[in-house]
């Protein structure tokens, strides 16, 4: 039997006894000003007001984002439109496979990404039936998951959109959703060592543009900017957390995690090897050692450079266990922990469960107190991810109201999907000293 815990979890500061552990813990942490910002002052982001920032009436998100990315970031992105005079098929074309001909290192890179899984089976079957359906909802829902307006089924009036491209919608966030309007190519400074580009130049060159590798290009699909949220939250947060983080004070951006050296990657919860070397697990001992077996399981915050996890989908589980000499798990001595947020989505408004999330800098520790089982050897602390937990609970109440084939298609590919994607993040062993009966003279 697992006994769940739940709110075992005691915050404290980040300790240098975690493995893998590269950066030293920090007694305060700064918000910096946001980029590109003349001031700190004025309302938090996402608290849902649209505020002046003393700019003429701008709001929040252009106060964020600024004139170039206010304007690249109108959502759906407006039709491209005719190519101009002297591009080539190729030139015109927004393809990803096209553009992969003169960049098959970013095009390889992006065929791996979530981006490139941004219209997934189980984005896609709630398009087909459900409340995501109607007209209105599918182009809200593609204005991040496939925004270009070649993308969109339905036009600004939810008339069908007669320029849709029906390939390229299934592609998700492609290449041109970040570097391509009106047929102009954007994108960050070219590097010193990048070799010279022939004559002449395809597709009459790019526009540089400092702001793609800056934190605040990511805010239209990563910060609810307008969302007053859930017990003063917005249910996306990212780039407030990464404002009042450490890396954010060393001037570390998204780019700097997420696509490093340029990569298109951009890689997450979903990637164990990503998470493993942000967070630091240890099996620690507690100071008091007369309450059962006293250990800690601590998980730090240490180079996230966000909440962990950031959204409401993840979650991540503690456990810890004793063993016997065979490791086998002995019955009765299991307990768990989650951390993460869970908001109920079904009452109106929307309500808050929990917030257990670890924030930058910050530890968690599920205290370990149980007596000691008398064939106990060693004690088991293990840390579970699982991606998309809250996706596969979606998924299956939703399986049990659709009624169209292709949806029902899509909706369970995505739920066999989001069941696959836990892995054990680590699992730490702690041997014990033999019983003091057993050794005594």
């Amino acid at each position: 039997m697992t006994r769940r815990i739940a709110f075992p979890i005691v915050a404290m500061a980040a300790t240098s006894l975690l493995v893998h552990c590269d950066a030293e813990p920090r007694a305060e942490r700064q918000r910096p000003v946001i980029e590109g910002s003349a001031s700190d002052a004025g309302t938090p982001l996402g608290s849902g007001v649209v505020m002046s920032a003393g700019d003429g009436g701008a709001s929040e998100f252009e106060r964020i984002l600024g004139p170039f990315l206010a304007g690249h970031w109108v959502l759906p992105i407006a039709p491209q439109g005719p190519p101009p005079a002297g591009f080539s098929e190729p030139d015109a074309s927004l393809e990803p496979a096209v553009c992969g001909s003169c960049h098959p290192k970013q095009y390889d890179e992006w065929r791996t990404s979530l981006h490139a899984a941004a219209f997934s089976p189980g984005f896609a079957g709630q398009l087909v039936e459900g409340p995501l359906a109607h007209p209105s909802e599918v182009r809200a829902c593609q204005s991040c998951h496939a925004p270009l307006a070649e993308q969109q089924p339905y036009d600004s009036g939810l008339a069908p959109n007669p320029d849709l491209q029906p390939t390229l919608r299934a592609q998700g966030l492609v290449c041109a959703s970040c570097h391509v309007r009106r047929h102009t190519r954007f994108g960050p400074p070219r590097r010193p060592e990048a070799p010279t580009v022939p004559e002449p130049v395809p597709h009459a060159g790019f526009e540089t543009r400092i702001e793609f590798q800056e934190s605040r290009f990511c805010v239209p699909c990563h910060q609810f900017v307008d969302d007053p949220g859930v017990n003063g939250k917005p249910i996306e947060n990212t780039y407030t957390e990464w404002q009042n983080s450490p890396q954010a004070a060393e001037g570390r951006t998204c780019q700097s995690c997420h696509m490093p050296d340029r990569a298109h990657l951009w890689r997450g919860i979903h990637d164990r090897e990503m998470v493993r070397r942000a967070v630091g697990i240890a099996l620690a001992p507690l100071e008091d050692p007369d309450r059962g077996l006293p250990l800690s399981l601590v998980l730090a915050n240490v180079d996230v450079g966000h909440a962990f996890p950031t959204y409401v989908t993840p979650r991540v589980f503690l456990s810890v266990w004793q063993v016997d000499a065979q490791g086998v798990e002995l019955e009765g001595t299991r307990i768990e922990a989650v951390i993460g947020r869970e908001v109920d989505f079904s009452t109106s408004p929307w309500r808050e469960v929990f917030d257990t999330r670890v924030m930058p800098g910050e530890s968690v520790r599920l205290d370990y107190r149980e007596p000691r089982h008398e064939e106990a050897t060693a004690v088991v602390g293990r840390v579970d991810v699982a991606p998309d937990h809250h996706y596969r609970e979606v998924f299956a109440s939703l399986l049990a109201t659709l009624t169209q084939h292709e949806a029902r298609s899509q909706i369970e590919r995505a739920h066999a999907m989001a069941s696959e994607s836990p892995y054990v993040l680590a699992e730490l062993r702690r041997e014990l000293p033999p019983p003091a009966s057993e050794t005594r003279p």
